[in-house]
């Protein structure tokens, strides 16, 4: 018989003790994440641009996806603003955590157009050894319809040309990933952007 009581107690204590477990793991994923109308609010709350509208895409590399936030609206005369949130599960349910935001990039200053370099994560968390570079903007602030940029690798430097891609939205955005400077054997450095206007006017360089 008490043989039987000691089972059920370790049992009912083993329960517990799980239920606890997640109880604790659901709590920090949900306070430390937020829901879409959350991601939203938050920046409104930390624009620096005073903006209430805000246009979104996602980076489609990952199932825990990077979603883009960027400003439509707001003082036109301070530096374009994004917002960087990424996918967060707990089983079927998906909420966004906050990454970073431009006014972080260390990059101000720039109205016609914005940019923000950072490292994503893999869906196991590890931080790529490989950066991001993200241009983006508003079509009705600077119109870019084209851009130019130098690539040097381990070969060599080369021009290339693109249309940025906006689709429609009312946002542009250009995005180059795998960029290395710090090894020589898979260098990918991007320099001397110029971006133009549909009428092939220099509207700005980085």
């Amino acid at each position: 018989m008490k043989k039987k009581k000691i089972i059920k107690r370790i049992f009912l204590i083993t329960v517990l003790s799980t239920a606890l477990i997640f109880s604790a793991v659901f709590a920090h994923y949900y306070f430390t994440t937020m829901s879409p109308d959350e991601c939203q609010e938050y920046c409104i709350e930390h624009s620096q641009r005073a903006a209430t509208k805000f246009s979104i895409f996602c980076d489609g590399r990952y199932i825990e996806d990077y979603m883009y936030y960027i400003a439509t609206d707001g003082d036109s005369s301070k530096a374009q603003e994004i917002f960087i949130f990424k996918r967060k599960y707990f089983g079927s349910l998906m909420r966004y955590k906050f990454v970073m935001s431009s006014e972080q990039s260390g990059r101000e200053g720039e109205e016609k157009f914005g940019s923000i370099q950072f490292f994503t994560r893999n869906d196991n968390g590890e931080k790529e050894t490989e950066s991001t570079l993200l241009f983006f903007g508003i079509i009705t602030d600077s119109n870019i319809a084209t851009y130019e940029y130098t690539l040097t690798v381990r070969e060599g430097s080369n021009v290339y040309r693109g249309n940025v891609s906006w689709r429609d939205k009312p946002i542009w955005h250009v995005r180059f990933c795998g960029l290395n400077n710090t090894d020589d054997n898979y260098k990918k450095v991007i320099s001397d952007v110029k971006f133009y206007d549909s009428d092939g006017n220099l509207v700005g360089v980085y």
